[in-house]
């Protein structure tokens, strides 16, 4: 069964061909970056300022963009700093903040900034920003960055389904983390490639009681696999309490044994972007961009499978993962059709970046199963700058 499932997979995935993207290469920023022997003396003062828009120690997608931070900063040996708890209202506060405080430049850490950071900027041409979640060039002070967490969930949606019994996975999604459709329509398709007439339940949340509402709803629907796409870290607390089978989306290196029910994690890693960019400040050599993290430039990482995971389940990350590394893989190509059956790509054509990253429909096989997020108060506008 593993073999043909296998042979099945990779005959499919032979027939497609790298994903472009102007202005990207299969390098790592730090790779593609300027020679870093500098001695001290060339070197010039930098202090880079980051924005978050969660708490830093949630554990969550920013904890995990502060631990990058850190680790960056000391490699180089850069001074940064940061403001949590920040809403989209208030995001030119923080960056006056910052600004005050003598930061150079301003790592935007949520794409809930994305659309507001292209006008702020115009206004701080001294300063330079990483607009996270941005696919596309900004004004001459911005390097837009963004990232294809969709690969982790095709890969997750493969490994989820083959230790699925139901033919049912459920995914918990925050509509605030980059391109919830590209991913959770990645994630169904990865299912679909073990179960032909599989299905893909999905539920929005964000904080924690919401993603707990969302995990029953979804094991109400007959999913017996969990995929995390949340912020937060509670979706792999709560199924660890609930004893279900589950996928993270957070680095879980080290502590996998913690997690009884864990099958595999898939994670963004940016200490290589943070090191490029902080590199190039240090030599004024910085320049605006355009830079998309994927599985290829090693943003996107796939972990092995757990040992709780069927014992065969390693074997199809391993078919599947090089494919897309190297990518000689598309996910995206071939037939498309939505949930109601109509086509929307033909067998011929394969999307495009731009075309995966605006997608507002669901492919066929998701199910929305409902939206458990409520209306959230906005963070006070008092800062604290951390370091």
């Amino acid at each position: 069964m593993i073999s043909k499932l296998l042979k099945g997979i990779a005959a499919a995935l032979a027939l497609c061909v790298t994903i472009g993207l102007a202005g990207c290469s299969a390098e790592t920023p730090e790779e593609s970056s300027s020679d870093s022997s500098y001695s001290e003396e060339e070197a010039i003062h930098v202090k880079v300022g980051y924005i978050f828009h969660d708490k830093a120690e949630n554990g969550g997608i920013t904890g995990q963009f502060n631990t990058q931070r850190q680790k960056a900063a000391r490699r180089c040996d850069v001074e940064t700093v940061y403001i949590e708890d920040v809403s989209v209202q208030d995001f030119e506060s923080a960056v006056k903040a910052l600004v005050s405080d003598g930061c150079t430049e301003i790592v935007s850490c949520s794409p809930t900034f994305t659309n507001v950071l292209g006008a702020i900027s115009g206004r701080y041409m001294n300063v330079k920003f990483i607009n996270y979640g941005a696919n596309a060039i900004g004004t001459a002070n911005v390097f837009s960055y963004t990232e294809t967490a969709y690969q982790g969930a095709y890969v997750a949606g493969i490994a989820a389904a083959y230790n699925s019994k139901t033919q049912k996975v459920g995914l918990v999604a925050d509509p605030e983390l980059l391109y919830t459709y590209a991913t959770t329509n990645a994630a169904a398709m990865g299912v679909r490639m073990v179960f032909a007439n599989g299905s893909l339940c999905v539920a929005g949340a964000t904080e924690n009681n919401e993603i707990k509402q969302a995990v029953d709803a979804l094991l109400a629907a007959g999913c017996d696999v969990i995929i995390s796409y949340t912020e937060s870290p509670y979706t792999a607390e709560y199924c660890e309490q609930k004893g279900v089978k589950f996928i993270g989306n957070l680095d879980y290196s080290g502590s996998e044994e913690n997690y009884k029910n864990m099958l595999m994690y898939y994670y963004a890693k940016r200490d290589s972007l943070f090191v490029s960019q902080f590199k190039q400040l240090k030599m004024d050599t910085w320049e605006p961009g355009v830079y998309k993290g994927s599985m290829a430039n090693g943003i996107i990482n796939i972990s092995e499978a757990t040992s709780n995971a069927d014992k065969r389940t390693q074997d199809i990350i391993d078919e599947i993962v090089p494919l897309l590394t190297s990518g000689k893989a598309r996910i995206f190509s071939g037939e498309i059709k939505d949930t109601l059956g109509n086509v929307r790509y033909m067998q011929n054509e394969t999307m495009t970046e731009n075309q995966i990253y605006s997608m507002d429909w669901y492919v066929l096989g998701v199910e929305p199963v409902g939206n458990f997020r409520k209306p959230h108060e906005s963070p006070t506008n008092s800062f604290e700058i951390k370091s």
